[in-house]
């Protein structure tokens, strides 16, 4: 007949495996998948953005932990959008057309992976900064501007 030593072990590894399996399943959900909607005109280097933020007023009030995040992300790309920047790395940026136009917005849906979530601070005009990751380009919108036209 095994020791009860035997048995105290294998309950503590069931139960270690349970925790393991169980943050496993509420850190990374089997889809964490989320259809995301930027502007067409970008994207631009992350480098340039963090510059931005660092020099215009109009991101006074800016999150310094989120600004010393989004520089240790290196050589990325962003897309802006309503509220957001979409950062990404250029194999994924590629996905997504890059249209300059007058007179219309024109909006560009993907579906991605959100990988962090950030927001850049309680400011005038506050932002979230997304980090994304597996691109699926689905389509744009193209929307006119009142008054915009001839």
């Amino acid at each position: 007949m095994p020791s009860k030593g035997i048995y105290v072990i294998v309950s503590i590894l069931i139960a270690m495996i349970g925790l393991v399996a169980a943050y496993s399943i509420t850190e990374y959900p089997a889809d964490n998948s989320k259809v995301v909607s930027v502007y067409s005109e970008g994207p631009i280097e992350l480098g340039e953005l963090i510059m931005n933020i660092e020099n215009y007023s109009y991101y006074q009030g800016y999150d310094n932990d989120t600004l010393n995040w989004m520089k240790t992300l290196g050589k990325k790309q962003v897309f802006s959008g309503n509220g957001t920047f979409v950062i990404m790395d250029s194999n994924d940026a590629d996905k997504i057309p890059s249209v300059y136009a007058t007179d219309v917005f024109i909006i560009e849906d993907f579906k991605c992976h959100v990988l962090e979530n950030h927001s850049l601070g309680n400011m005038k005009y506050p932002r979230d900064v997304l980090l994304v990751g597996d691109v699926e380009y689905m389509g744009e919108k193209i929307i006119d501007i009142p008054g915009g036209g001839a």
